[in-house]
């Protein structure tokens, strides 16, 4: 299989669908849900052009701190800070890219996986936070190295390509890219009409 590392430098874009947990107002927004916001809008975009396209286009309501606890006493470890902030904003979400969804509380490190994804985590260093029905879309936290963020690396499978990324926030930067990459292909095959896509300027993403 084809392996290419990526950290992703996706830039920031319209800010998030909606806010997570209380902040102050002067706190900054943290970058992965920028990136959250971005490709929120992009998929937006591509659901526009192709209405009958399975996208989901928000995520779960927020999960308590009770229920991030619990889901770290059942794996025996702790998640990485930037997936436990990602389920206090989202406790999953359903179909965030490629047909597959990122997995809440409930779901991470237990949900039914395809026998290809099985066999990829066997060995149990990988621990999944997303997959997809078909065997083509996997997403998973390497728990070998804890990083001194305490961030874990991310090993994801699209579409037969590997991809490897330091942590969620970079993961979230690739899929921000393949996203623009997706709607530039989408854009060049079927552009729309210059007054519509003159519209819409809240789709554009930096």
């Amino acid at each position: 299989m084809q392996r290419e590392s990526r950290n992703g430098d996706g830039a920031t874009g319209n800010g998030a669908a909606r806010s997570g947990s209380a902040r102050g107002a002067s706190a900054p927004e943290p970058r992965w849900q920028t990136l959250i916001g971005s490709i929120r809008a992009i998929q937006m975009e591509l659901k526009r052009r192709e209405p009958q396209r399975c996208i989901g286009l928000s995520g779960n309501p927020s999960a308590p701190e009770s229920a991030i606890a619990v889901a770290e006493m059942r794996l025996g470890r702790k998640l990485p800070p930037s997936y436990r902030d990602f389920l206090a904003f989202s406790d999953g979400w359903s179909n965030f890219f490629n047909g597959a969804s990122l997995l809440g509380t409930g779901d991470i490190g237990r949900a039914p996986l395809d026998p290809s994804h099985e066999r990829l985590l066997a060995r149990g260093r990988l621990l999944a936070f997303g997959a997809d029905r078909t065997g083509s879309t996997l997403f998973a936290f390497d728990t070998s190295v804890r990083l001194v963020d305490g961030e874990l690396s991310v090993v994801a499978w699209v579409g037969g390509l590997g991809i490897d990324c330091r942590c969620f926030t970079s993961f979230l930067a690739t899929i921000l890219q393949l996203c623009r990459a997706e709607l530039s292909t989408a854009k060049a095959a079927d552009p729309l009409p210059a007054a519509e896509s003159g519209a819409r300027g809240w789709l554009d993403v930096g």
